[in-house]
């Protein structure tokens, strides 16, 4: 059975809001899949958190009023991390982590920064 984060990916991979990141493999590595939404600020989707759905996004993108029930985590930006998150949008800034425990969560957010 997909994860949630593998099931998003897949729908992000058709949906016309959101745009492989051209850094990156359309589709991902084995571990992150990172997309662009229509105006140029880049989500991660973790492929390789298991069951902890971990969504990267830049911090400034995640108001505490968004979504306040799902899990996150600040992850500062002089903090090291996963070369796949080295992307121009990410790379040396501080990056919110969430964690949705649904698809329907997922999808909640994924929605939200494809219209930003």
């Amino acid at each position: 059975m997909p994860s949630i984060n593998d099931t998003i990916n897949a729908s992000m991979l058709r949906d016309p809001r959101w745009t492989p990141h051209p850094e990156r493999a359309a589709g991902g590595t084995k571990y992150i899949a990172t997309f662009l939404n229509r105006r140029g600020d880049a989500i991660a989707l973790d492929l390789g958190s298991g069951g902890k759905n971990a969504i990267w996004i830049a911090a400034h993108l995640a108001p505490g009023a968004l979504a306040p029930a799902i899990d996150r985590e600040l992850y500062p930006a002089d903090k090291p991390r996963n070369s796949n998150l080295n992307v121009s949008q990410l790379k040396g800034k501080a990056l919110m982590r969430l964690f949705p425990t649904s698809l329907s969560e997922a999808r909640q957010l994924m929605d939200h920064f494809a219209e930003l």
